[in-house]
């Protein structure tokens, strides 16, 4: 239900954007510049489920809360810091794939340390191959 919410919110201020760009008083405007987002977005040389698996194990080993998980799209929501994270993993190509996280609000005021233990630990631990245990 709150992921409908926030997918509801971030269409709205979409259309929002969209429609005060296109006025005429918009257009002759000065744009300003907007803040620089500080998303984490990695490429890593490993399967996108592998890559979702040591996602999965470096947010345990940092004691960080997973509070939902969806194997299927292959998002993370958890908690650290008391602010909410989402974790997408995505396919790139047949042998690499990525990851992105991004605050739950929308609110980049968090420090990087957070994004810099995870990235750590995936990246210390890429030559692991999770296998199926039947």
């Amino acid at each position: 239900m709150r992921k409908f919410f926030i997918l509801l919110s971030t269409v709205c201020i979409m259309l929002m954007q969209y429609a005060s760009a296109n006025t005429p008083a918009a257009q002759t405007a000065v744009p300003t510049p907007a803040p620089a987002a500080k998303d984490f977005v990695q490429t890593y040389a490993t399967s996108s489920e592998n890559l979702l698996y040591l996602l999965l194990a470096a947010i345990n080993e940092h004691k960080y809360s997973i509070e939902e998980i969806q194997f299927k799209t292959g998002s993370v929501l958890f908690k650290a810091y008391s602010k909410e994270f989402i974790a997408s993993v995505c396919t790139k190509d047949g042998y690499n794939s990525f990851i992105k996280i991004t605050p739950a609000d929308n609110n980049y005021n968090f420090s990087p340390v957070l994004l810099q233990r995870l990235q750590s630990y995936i990246d210390a631990n890429t030559g692991i191959i999770f296998q199926k245990v039947l």
